[in-house]
């Protein structure tokens, strides 16, 4: 029985990994296109980080194990060199485009340029508590570069780690800690995951994604050797090609914003993905040949310039709406030329330390004429080259400085004191309804009433997001007995909880619940909770949301008509038809409304509620 030792493999380029990297760069764009087969394509991230961690441990952990040390220099050289000259480009191109032709983009982009370039995107998403307002309109253009930041922030720590380990430790040890620390990770994944919250701290934090770059890691820690025997090829080949399968799968069936990805789903996304690589290792077999044909190497090579471009070009196309196919092709075709611009005149020539040759080749003292002749065309070049780069980030600069900025929403404090001054008047709204509670049917008092009088008398609960929020003043205007409690970033999945401090804490006793949620994640159980909460005699109206830019929202609006269309007693408030080809309903991020829109808004809940207690008069 023979075997060959993957550390001779691993001397050799896995063409394998190109098909594997392709293919998630692809996942991910069809994910931002909207695609209906890539419901879940973000799976394509965390392959991303799956190959990251074995490649970068591949290569260092030969150097900590033979020398003790990492050339530090040099690594952090290479690394320089790959990642920051291609985001650089990207990110000032961008801010100068979307200052001409969306402010909206370039104002968001103006304030996340730097956490883009410099590797802390993630972090600084989640501390700036971005998530909710990214969504309120066009998110920014560099959101996407919340991973590369996880990245930059593993290659830093890592090689330390790696260093450390090897100094105090086998490699026995080095494993068992891997592992822990990836359990560790996973954990903290499932543990800060609240359904009934922004998943944002989860799905952007660099210790609960660290995980799947330690899988990668642990794939080159293994260091597993593969065998000859036909049997075990194709046993390996089958794994390997059984764990695409299976990525394949959940990208085309499992929702990106599914709680799914966070109470497992990603964990084993990332084992499928060490299973594909080990099954390209030796890089034999069909599942070799597949993943390594040249569109996939194509593909590949270029990869980072893809991520990179395609997400700020798809917000500036599409605005972050769902797009035609005449626009989904233009987006595909300025995508592919930027980034072979990018790879040919930037990533490429960087890498291959064009810089410091060319400088080499300007401080040479020429002895023939056409050595001078050499130095000159590269002299000019040289200073064709840095006069266009120092001219665009000089532009970039002014823009930023003199281009007036434009906001999709209110500021988040203006935002938060409405929210404020929201709840103060729900709260004293209850203290009226406990003061004023008469034990009689709401139905039989609203019979021989006129609809004005129904209004002034009716006593109805609103649980609701911003877009409720909003609305605030027209509803008290119309139901001046009734309730709203609207706040800012809520979930639908929250509303079992504020009912029952209203029903079973303070006692209220209204005539029916108006449901506004849905804008900023899945409903999950919250129809039905609310519903079995409320009883069967009490009414329930539920609203459909408007919100573009977002995903889930048209998978929630056909699950509150369905709703309504199938529960007693429920009934549809359709906001989304009612505002359709209204955009002067709307603040400039076309989601929540304005003055016109909250009076149309209310005006929509208001005549179906007269409608039901027109049935009950009748």
């Amino acid at each position: 029985m023979g075997a060959v030792g993957s550390e001779n493999i691993q001397k050799n380029y896995i063409t394998g990994i190109d098909g594997l990297r392709a293919i998630a760069v692809l996942m991910v764009l069809a994910y931002h296109l909207r695609l209906p087969f890539a419901k879940g394509g973000l799976l394509g991230v965390t392959i991303f980080f799956v190959i990251s961690g074995y490649l970068l441990t591949r290569s260092l952990l030969p150097e900590v194990e033979n020398t003790g040390k990492i050339d530090f220099k040099t690594f952090a050289a290479k690394r320089v060199k790959r990642l920051i000259p291609a985001i650089f480009v990207m990110a000032t191109i961008i801010i100068i485009v979307s200052a001409i032709f969306n402010r909206v983009l370039f104002t968001k982009g103006s304030e996340d340029y730097l956490s883009a370039i410099l590797g802390y995107n993630n972090w600084w998403q989640i501390f700036n508590n971005v998530s909710y307002f990214e969504n309120a309109g066009t998110p920014s253009p560099f959101t996407h570069t919340w991973s590369q930041a996880i990245e930059a922030q593993f290659f830093i720590l890592f090689p330390i780690f790696l260093l450390l380990m090897n100094k105090f430790f086998d490699k026995k040890i080095l494993i068992r800690v891997t592992i822990v620390l990836a359990i560790i990770s996973m954990a903290l994944m499932w543990l800060l995951f609240d359904p009934t919250k922004d998943p944002s701290r989860v799905y952007y934090g660099t210790d609960t994604r660290l995980f799947s770059l330690l899988f990668g890691a642990l794939l080159a820690m293994i260091n597993p050797s593969l065998s000859l025997k036909k049997k075990d090829q194709y046993l390996r080949q089958g794994v390997g090609a059984a764990a695409l399968i299976g990525l394949l799968i959940m990208t085309a069936t499992i929702y990106g914003f599914s709680d799914f990805w966070y109470k497992g789903g990603l964990a084993m996304a990332s084992i499928f993905a060490v299973l594909v690589i080990y099954g390209v290792l030796d890089g034999k077999g069909v599942l070799s040949k597949v993943l390594s044909i040249l569109p996939f190497r194509y593909i590949s090579e270029r990869s980072y310039g893809i991520y990179l471009w395609h997400y700020p070009l798809i917000l500036l196309i599409g605005g972050g709406r769902p797009m035609s196919w005449w626009k989904i092709i233009i987006t595909l075709i300025l995508t592919a030329a930027a980034v072979e611009l990018s790879y040919r005149y930037v990533e490429t020539p960087i890498r291959r330390d064009a810089i410091r040759k060319n400088m080499a080749i300007i401080r040479k003292n020429p002895r023939s004429s056409k050595g001078r002749e050499r130095q000159m065309k590269v002299f000019k070049k040289v200073l064709i080259v840095a006069g266009s780069s120092l001219a665009v980030v000089l532009v970039m600069l002014l823009c930023m400085l003199f281009v007036p900025r434009k906001q999709a929403l209110n500021t988040e404090k203006e935002m938060q004191a409405k929210a404020e001054k929201a709840q103060e008047l729900a709260a004293e709204k209850l203290k009226e309804a406990q003061v004023n509670k008469e034990e009689k049917e709401a139905a039989e008092e609203m019979a021989a009433k006129t609809d004005e009088e129904i209004l002034a008398e009716i006593k109805l609960l609103l649980i609701g997001d911003s877009i409720a929020l909003g609305a605030t003043d027209q509803f008290y205007a119309t139901f001046p007995q009734s309730i709203s409690d609207a706040a800012v970033s809520r979930f639908a999945t929250e509303v079992g909880g504020i009912y029952n401090h209203y029903a079973v804490d303070s006692g209220w006793n209204g005539d029916g619940v108006i449901f506004a949620l849905g804008t900023n994640g899945t409903l999950g159980d919250s129809l039905p909770v609310l519903r079995q909460e409320l009883g069967p005699d009490k009414p329930l109206f539920v609203v459909t949301g408007r919100a573009p830019f977002v995903s889930w929202i048209d998978d929630n609006n056909q699950q509150i008509k369905d709703f309504a269309k199938s529960t007693p007693n429920t009934y549809l408030v359709d906001w989304y038809a009612l505002s359709e080809g209204h955009p002067e309903y709307f603040e400039p991020d076309e989601t929540h409304p304005n003055v016109t829109g909250a009076d149309a808004y209310i005006q929509g809940i208001k005549e179906v509620v007269l409608s039901v207690y027109r049935e009950k008069k009748e």
